[in-house]
């Protein structure tokens, strides 16, 4: 998602690149590194859900087979898990490739 400057934000949460430390981006959507946090939490206990400014991040139920990743695009039963916030959806796959990128990010010294 990206806003009238052209700022692209996170379509789990709505932050802006430049508020967050990490944006990840699909061909769809794009999710910060505290909303991967978030998914992985809505998708390990059932039930649960996580809200953000702009949306409330669920689980997508198996029987919403053409739910589709909004960064892989395979469709929900074709998944373990898969979370989503308003049109923008993550499977559990994703969330996997985005731990590794998150991790990558050098931390920024304090000062």
């Amino acid at each position: 998602m990206a806003d009238s400057g052209g700022m692209l934000s996170c379509s789990f949460c709505g932050k802006s690149q430049k508020r967050v430390k990490v944006l990840i981006g699909g061909p769809h959507a794009y999710i910060c590194g505290r909303c991967v946090s978030r998914a992985h939490a809505v998708i390990a206990e059932p039930g649960r859900t996580a809200s953000t400014p702009i949306a409330t991040i669920g689980q997508v139920r198996v029987e919403a087979g053409a739910q589709q990743c909004s960064f892989c695009g395979k469709g929900r039963h074709r998944v373990a898990a898969m979370a989503s916030a308003g049109d923008a959806r993550i499977c559990n796959e994703c969330l996997e490739l985005c731990d590794e990128i998150v991790s990558e990010v050098p931390s920024v010294p304090s000062r």
